[in-house]
């Protein structure tokens, strides 16, 4: 737009038109005295006289005229070049005159945001010119209350104090500075710092990454399984981890660090440290520092409390030298403990190979070929009409084949092929025994086992008299059976279900009322069942709830309470029910147990237990708002101090004040006010979004937010999320003096708790900020500054 023309062109037009008129005038004057002959002498040079006046009059003003035009000229062209310079300008620069009106711009200012541009004419008042591109739409502060915006900035305009940013659509960031001029004037000057925001913002996350890996890069070395000793070029001592710090128990690291190596050698050979040095301390010492640096390979030494260290020795490209030192006395322990065993085993060895000979049972050993390889001569005395000597290198088809065949196995007359399959088949893969009869009427018990070689060891036990010390047996069974039989009857009585168990942990009896107590285990609770073959069912298939999703555990658990038989055990089962159970050793060992349906005691038990549950959170919960109270503030605070402090965390309060709610009391009543704080209490317990975050009523109409593991910076971002949840809100405030909505006044504070210090005192900074806050005009928050 070009500039507007100066006021001095219109005074040289009028100027030529006088000097025009002055000199026809004049000339016409002339003419008529010296042509007319009437006049007299007097009159006649009087007019010439007037006329060459008005001529030499006209000739002066269009002299004047012309050098106006040259003038004018020259500050069109002083005007046009300093428009185009302005216009070079990166930056937005605008002059209002003391009626606030544009005065001079470059394009720049014209733009609202980059590529978005606004109409302004010369003369345009500031305010227009600012409301304008309020209502474009792109200024980000203006889009929610356009007048209160427009009325706060018009006041810093009218008294510029500083800079002052301004966020645009897009993440865009622009810098306002504007100063007074001496005629009243103002200067605007705006500049794009979109660019600085962003690199300052990358900055900030760069630091956070920075410190957060230092932090971590520390712990780490802290957590190293080894010592560890950094040097600087000066060979001082400038890192010491906690693994390091414990093999010099004579020197605490605060004291270590910044000593010398030599130094520490000296200190380390004052309390005998290393071993090898004792006697010949300054030579081992000179011996030390000569090869400091150029150590030929890692070093193991022995210190006084007994431990071997692996050190090693490394030198940075800068200088610097890196010392590992890892604890390596298992190791050495443990090779003496291989030397020490490999000696015992070759005496075991010796032992063994009499032991095998000696052994009462028979034994044979097979290849990873299935050939015989090994055999005592026990297993020769079990078959004598066998020559194993014969047979050391033969498959163990082939040994079977000639047992068959000389009529050795008499279960395999008849069916001579179909057995030696079915035994081929099984062998070194039963997992059982196989008992076998031989043709003398014998019986041998063979059990077959395949090592990791793939190697077969077969044992033979001769049990013919466990065979017919069995038969006895069965024949006294058959004599228990009856009384079994009678025992059974009594229990199937009772009307709690019972259950006895054998020393062995197998069940004897149980009655009927006890499987219909565990409908899904009752496939397993039969006679011979271990305790924990049926606990183990059950828990595997849905019997018992508590044990879904850590089976192993529970049974673990039930196993040792059932074993204890000290206490009864209540259990959870399906469909809501609940069964007590009372177990009791018996004089010989096993356990008898009772099992009583205790659902509705239980169930009363639950309705008192959810009664005091539901009393103890109203008396954490504020009555109007809904939400946690002073009592819970107070009692969470004190939790997350110490967690806090423990783990060196931060710890950050938000105490929020309703901004002249008194006021709104007065006009709208108390029942309106407590809505309204009914409505703020859900609009901030919105605003948190972890789970051990807490917002509560801190008292009237003061709240409060606790946040465990947020630092400073991130505390802010929530107070600004709250405000601005609140001003999207809009709840209406009439007679508030500082917005015609509701507004918080907010203050801030965030510490590592210390020790020596009291939770309170976190609360009493924040209310410091917050009374700055209030004190600063309210509708702001304020962050507590230990220098205020």
């Amino acid at each position: 737009m070009p500039p507007a023309p100066p006021r001095e062109t219109s005074l040289a037009l009028q100027v030529v038109a006088v000097c025009g008129v002055c000199g026809m005038g004049g000339l016409a004057l002339l003419a008529w005295a010296l042509a007319s002959h009437v006049l007299e002498g007097p009159v006649r040079a009087a007019l010439v006289a007037a006329g060459l006046g008005l001529g030499t009059i006209a000739c002066l003003h269009w002299r004047l005229a012309r050098r106006a035009q040259r003038w004018q000229a020259a500050a069109h062209q002083a005007t046009t070049q300093l428009s185009a310079t302005l216009d070079i300008l990166p930056d937005g620069l605008a002059i209002y005159d003391a009626d606030d009106r544009l005065v001079l711009c470059n394009t720049r200012y014209r733009e609202v945001a980059p590529g978005i541009a606004m109409a302004v004419d010369y003369g345009t008042r500031f305010e227009d010119v600012l409301r304008r591109a309020a209502a474009s739409g792109e200024i980000r502060d203006a889009q929610q209350d356009l007048e209160t915006w427009l009325a706060g900035r018009m006041q810093r305009h009218r008294s510029p104090s500083g800079p002052e940013v301004q966020e645009v659509r897009g993440d865009r960031w622009m810098q306002l500075t504007e100063r007074t001029l001496d005629g009243g004037g103002v200067v605007v000057l705006r500049t794009d710092i979109t660019d600085v925001v962003h690199k300052q913002r990358a900055l900030k996350q760069a630091l956070d990454d920075a410190e957060r890996a230092e932090r971590q890069l520390r712990e780490a070395v802290d957590a190293m399984p080894a010592g560890l000793d950094i040097y600087d070029e000066n060979d001082r001592l400038v890192l010491c981890n906690n693994f390091m710090a414990t093999l010099r128990p004579h020197l605490p690291v605060q004291t270590s660090l910044g000593k010398t190596y030599e130094e520490l050698l000296r200190e380390g050979l004052k309390h005998g440290i290393p071993e090898e040095a004792l006697g010949q301390e300054e030579l081992w010492l000179a011996h030390e520092l000569a090869i400091r640096g150029h150590r030929p390979g890692p070093e193991v030494r022995h210190y006084p409390n007994g431990a071997w260290m692996h050190m090693h020795e490394s030198r940075t490209p800068s200088g610097m030298t890196v010392v590992v030192r890892l604890d390596i006395s298992d190791l050495i322990e443990q090779r003496q403990k291989v030397e020490a065993a490999r000696q015992e085993s070759q005496h075991i060895r010796q032992l063994l190979e009499r032991a095998v000979e000696a052994l009462p049972v028979s034994i044979e050993i097979f290849d990873e070929q299935d050939r015989l390889v090994l055999y005592n001569q026990q297993l020769s005395r079990m078959y004598p009409h066998m020559n194993y000597a014969e047979h050391l290198g033969k498959s163990f088809a082939d040994i079977l084949r000639h047992s068959v065949e000389r009529g050795l196995v008499p279960s395999a007359n008849g069916r001579e092929e179909a057995w030696i399959a079915e035994r081929l088949s099984e062998h070194g893969s039963r997992t059982s025994t196989l008992v076998q009869r031989l043709a003398d009427g014998r019986w041998i018990n063979i059990y077959e086992t395949r090592t990791p070689e793939n190697y077969v060891v077969a044992v033979r036990l001769d049990i013919t008299d466990l065979i017919e010390q069995r038969q006895a047996l069965e024949a006294a069974q058959d004599a228990a059976q009856q009384a079994r039989q009678l025992l059974q009857d009594a229990v199937e009585s009772l009307p709690e279900g019972f259950a006895l168990f054998d020393a062995d942990d197998r069940l004897v009896v149980c009655n009927a009322q006890y499987r219909r107590l565990y409908p899904i285990s009752a496939p397993m609770i039969v006679p011979g069942s271990t305790f924990e073959q049926i606990a183990r069912y059950g828990a595997e298939r849905g019997q018992y709830p508590d044990a879904v999703g850590n089976e192993e555990v529970w049974v673990a658990q039930r196993i040792a309470d059932h074993r204890a038989a000290i206490h009864a055990v209540l259990q959870r089962l399906p469909e809501g029910r609940w069964v007590q159970a009372d177990e009791r050793r018996t004089p010989q060992g096993g356990i008898a147990g009772v099992r009583t349906d205790v659902t509705q005691l239980v169930r009363k038990e639950q309705e008192l237990a959810a009664a005091n549950a539901k009393l103890a959170l109203l008396s954490t919960t504020d009555g109007v708002t809904g939400i946690g109270n002073r009592r819970r503030f107070d009692d969470r605070l004190a939790t997350e101090w110490m967690r806090c402090g423990r783990h060196g965390l931060p710890l950050a309060v938000i105490l929020i004040d309703i901004d002249h709610f008194k006021l709104y009391n007065d006009h709208y009543g108390h029942l309106a006010g407590d809505e309204c704080l009914r409505r703020v209490a859900q609009l901030l317990q919105a605003t948190i979004r972890r789970a051990d975050e807490v917002a509560a009523r801190y008292g009237g109409e003061e709240f409060v937010f606790l946040l465990p593991d947020v630092p400073l910076p991130e505390a802010v971002t929530v107070a600004q999320r709250c405000m601005d949840n609140l001003r999207n809100a809009a709840l209406a405030h009439p007679r508030s003096p500082t917005a015609p909505i509701i507004t918080f006044s907010m203050g801030i504070a965030s510490v590592v708790p210390r020790p020596e210090a009291g939770s309170d005192t976190l609360v009493q900074a924040a209310d410091a900020a917050l009374y700055r806050a209030k004190y600063g005009g309210r509708n702001r928050f304020e962050v507590f500054d230990p220098g205020l």
